[in-house]
């Protein structure tokens, strides 16, 4: 199990070491509610606003360029704007796993 995980989903501590690989499983097939949903479409066109550029000169290499620094950027912008929607949702799942495990 990588640690991180751990770090950054403390209820997954809950479950024996041999059931968080499945725990983590069924907790990424929780779907996502509204407020996720809406805030990962706000954080996507936030990026997407952030990395848009105006190439001066029209030649393919610009183009080509410009595209993977494009790239280079967006991908660690999308990580930090849409990461924490992402572990919501996988905490939300976990929680709902330990109550129902709670409940005869």
């Amino acid at each position: 199990m990588n640690r991180l995980w751990l770090l950054l989903l403390p209820e997954l501590r809950a479950f024996p070491t041999r059931d968080q690989d499945s725990a983590l499983r069924n907790a990424r097939a929780t779907p996502l509610d509204l407020l996720e949903l809406m805030s990962m479409a706000a954080g996507l066109v936030a990026v997407t606003a952030l990395t848009r550029y105006a190439l001066p000169v029209d030649t393919v290499a610009t183009r080509f360029g410009h595209a993977v620094w494009n790239f280079v950027v967006a991908v660690p912008l999308l990580a930090v704007a849409l990461g924490p929607f992402h572990v919501r949702r996988l905490r939300r799942g976990l929680r709902k796993q330990l109550q129902d495990r709670r409940q005869p």
